[in-house]
């Protein structure tokens, strides 16, 4: 008869609960860690590069959302600021390729977050490296660079992509914003569990908070791209996509076969032509609310082809 306790061995259930358990401790520990690196870098560098560190902090007071938008490449020499919706998961998919990372393999869209994922693509925020954003702002051996959208393309991608078919209800991010913000911005706009948003109600509710800076994916492409101190060296046009990011495959020295697995066709999330979704008054109304894009990107008032 065996007595005392009895060895178990590890389940496959138990291995996973245990590192679902060991991820939730780095997250709690992560703002703490992240907090403790700030103390003592900041002084690091107020003391050894003022200038590096007064550059960073004037760029998260006056853009929107810096450290999200904006990816440092120090190994390709290259500053990207990714506006939503117009090509940036390709782009940074791209860029994530040319320093040897695979944020697609196996893709689908639930699995599109890994794009977006520093740790996956391996692409840097400013705060990760504040003297190598620094050094890419400003020197004239990097490419800084950008793409922007016609914002009628942009708006109906953001609607098809985020928002149709979906209830009304908490549960999902974007959605979320739609319900902390609606009232305000207009308060006949749907509601509730039976209820999802028509691209006329999108538009509706984005053109009274394209200013607002409540959301990335429909914000006015003219206010992301307004970096302090940054200038452009390309700003490139989803509609003009391989002609324009091939400057960016020249700057890196691209191969051929690295050129070839960069122009895939661009993905869409609509069903049908442009011109299918839109009213004269429909697109009036996206013209006067985004009319600085129109006019800063060279777009025209009328709807493409």
């Amino acid at each position: 008869m065996i007595t005392g306790p009895v060895e178990t061995t590890d389940t496959s259930v138990t291995r996973k609960a245990k590192a679902g358990a060991m991820r939730r401790i780095e997250r709690s520990l992560r703002p703490g860690l992240q907090g403790l690196r700030d103390r003592i870098k900041e002084p690091f560098l107020a003391w050894a590069y003022p200038e590096a560190l007064s550059f960073y902090q004037r760029t998260m007071r006056g853009a929107y959302l810096p450290d999200d938008l904006i990816d440092v490449v120090p190994q390709l020499k290259i500053l990207y600021l990714a506006v939503p919706k117009a090509a940036s998961s390709r782009i940074r998919s791209n860029l994530a390729a040319l320093i040897g990372n695979d944020t697609i393999s196996g893709w689908t869209s639930s699995r599109n977050w890994r794009v977006h994922n520093r740790k996956a693509s391996g692409l840097r925020a400013p705060r990760h490296s504040i003297l190598q954003f620094y050094h890419l702002a400003v020197s004239p051996e990097a490419l800084r660079f950008t793409f922007v959208r016609n914002p009628y393309a942009r708006l109906l991608s953001c609607w098809a992509d985020q928002y149709r078919d979906r209830p009304l209800v908490p549960g999902y991010g974007r959605v979320e914003v739609y319900l902390a913000h609606r009232e305000k911005a207009d308060p006949a706009l749907p509601v509730g569990p039976d209820k999802t948003l028509s691209f006329q109600d999108f538009v509706a509710f984005t053109c009274a908070t394209s200013t607002w800076r409540i959301d990335k994916h429909w914000q006015q492409q003219g206010d992301i791209v307004e970096l302090p101190g940054i200038t452009f060296d390309l700003i490139g046009k989803t509609e003009t996509f391989a002609r324009d990011f091939n400057r960016v495959l020249d700057h890196v020295g691209a191969s051929d076969e690295v050129r070839r697995a960069a122009m895939p066709p661009l993905h869409t999330s609509t069903r049908r032509g442009l011109s299918d979704y839109f009213t004269s008054e429909l697109a009036g109304r996206i013209y006067r609310a985004y009319e600085r894009d129109f006019d800063q990107f060279g777009y025209p008032r009328a709807l493409p082809e």
